[in-house]
């Protein structure tokens, strides 16, 4: 199945009849998604820009927030190499000698009840914006086909974030959903340029696009692209 198709299936899935759910009900939904489809006991979005500034947007299922909150309390686990590295982590057996990384982790989600964590990053231009964490409380790896509609769910996740609506009467979160791939790179290369420009976080380089978009009443996608084809800088 190409990525296209896949993520049409997917919209279709979480949107149903209802294009005008905001962002947060479109990320519930993802996380109750990959719950139910891919045999999961958790699901959450987690956006961050480092362990002290992690927060769960959204989850799904009884270790929703298990993963995380082990992870932010303990400062250290797969989750937040997922963000740093910009790469997933894949554990599908929290007992096996790849899960020693992160020893205390490790041991406390056992004993949470956990056995498999899959932590993917939302990716924003050079750096990172989250993770979209995914579990189990038995060990196994997601096949193939679930590992793939996990990554389009984090792309559409990710996305959610970017194209919340700001201007009245603008376009639904449906409609900029379905944009186009380059207007996702543009926006995509506008966060790593302010994040450039001010020696910053992607994700305080998004925080301040959103509100330029905000403060404007003009497209997340206008801004963007003003800051790509440099008429706009952040650092002036």
């Amino acid at each position: 199945m190409r990525e296209d198709e896949r993520r049409a299936r997917i919209m279709a899935a979480v949107t149903g009849p209802d294009t005008t759910a905001g962002a947060g009900e479109l990320a519930r939904r993802l996380c109750r998604f990959a719950v139910d489809e891919m045999a999961l006991s958790g699901c959450a979005l987690v956006l961050m820009s480092g362990a002290e500034s992690a927060s769960v947007l959204t989850g799904a299922g009884r270790h929703a927030r298990t993963v995380t909150g082990l992870q932010m309390e303990l400062g250290d686990g797969p989750c937040l190499e997922a963000h740093a590295a910009g790469i997933p982590v894949l554990l599908p057996d929290l007992t096996a000698e790849n899960a020693n990384r992160w020893p205390a982790f490790a041991a406390a989600a056992l004993t949470a009840g956990v056995h498999a964590e899959f932590s993917l990053p939302l990716t924003v231009g050079p750096g990172g914006i989250g993770t979209f964490d995914l579990c189990r409380d038995k060990p196994g790896m997601l096949s193939d086909e679930h590992l793939a509609d996990a990554l389009v769910a984090v792309a559409i996740a990710r996305d959610a974030v970017l194209y919340q609506p700001y201007a009245a009467g603008g376009p639904g979160l449906a409609e900029l959903l379905d944009t186009g791939g380059t207007d996702r790179i543009v926006i995509h290369q506008a966060t790593g340029m302010i994040a450039a420009q001010l020696d910053d976080t992607t994700a305080n380089a998004l925080a301040r696009l959103r509100a330029a978009a905000f403060a404007s009443g003009r497209s997340i996608y206008d801004i963007a692209r003003d800051v790509v084809e440099r008429r706009v800088r952040f650092d002036d």
